[in-house]
């Protein structure tokens, strides 16, 4: 008899554990750039190529190495992956250009932004791999790196088309003579075409 309870508890066990990782994924929500308001968004609707703009809308600062900081312009493109819990944003461009204070961006290494929805119309994004050198008055050749650089996501019902923030995300300084060793990032790009932030 007591084997044969066991077996049945091992049975119980293993329905219940099985019912729970069920109930787990099927919690799991999953994240997709979207061309309509709609959720979850059609697979037609579904956006596959992102085109944003940042005018003057790059700030730099580095407050404890002499105060400096300077604007810039910017423009990125990347590729949408397909959705899933998260997506991948796959760069394929990211210029800097009209920079002021005598600077220049450049951009060293392209990366990835991973998109992770956390609530309507808002997701979190992160971006991995970036290394961008620098160049202005007083220092030249820095080159910083875009790790875990985390920001906000918004869609068109929250900003106008959709907008990706940062707000004093650090970069890293990788290498360069003279460098300010911390550098804050605050950026406001704007979405070319109206996106969504659906599931």
């Amino acid at each position: 008899m007591g084997s044969i309870k066991k077996v049945g508890l091992m049975l119980v066990t293993a329905v219940a554990t099985m019912a729970l990782i069920g109930v787990s994924s099927a919690m799991a929500e999953t994240t997709a750039l979207c061309k309509a308001d709609e959720s979850p968004c059609k697979e037609a609707n579904q956006v596959t190529e992102v085109s944003f703009e940042a005018n003057n809308n790059i700030s730099i600062l580095s407050p404890l190495e002499g105060g400096y900081g300077y604007e810039c312009n910017a423009a990125l493109s990347a590729t949408v992956s397909q959705l899933g819990e998260t997506q991948t944003l796959t760069a394929q461009s990211l210029t800097y250009s009209s920079c002021n204070k005598g600077c220049t961006r450049t951009t060293e290494m392209l990366g990835t932004f991973t998109v992770l929805k956390i609530g309507v119309e808002k997701a979190e994004i992160v971006a991995n791999e970036f290394t961008v050198k620098v160049s202005c008055s007083g220092f030249s050749n820095c080159v910083y790196a875009s790790e875990g650089l985390t920001g906000t996501l918004k869609g068109d019902l929250l900003t106008e088309n959709g907008h990706i923030t940062y707000f004093e995300a650090p970069l890293k300084l990788v290498s360069g003579v003279f460098c300010p060793k911390e550098a804050l990032f605050d950026a406001l790009f704007e979405s070319t075409e109206p996106i969504y932030v659906s599931s």
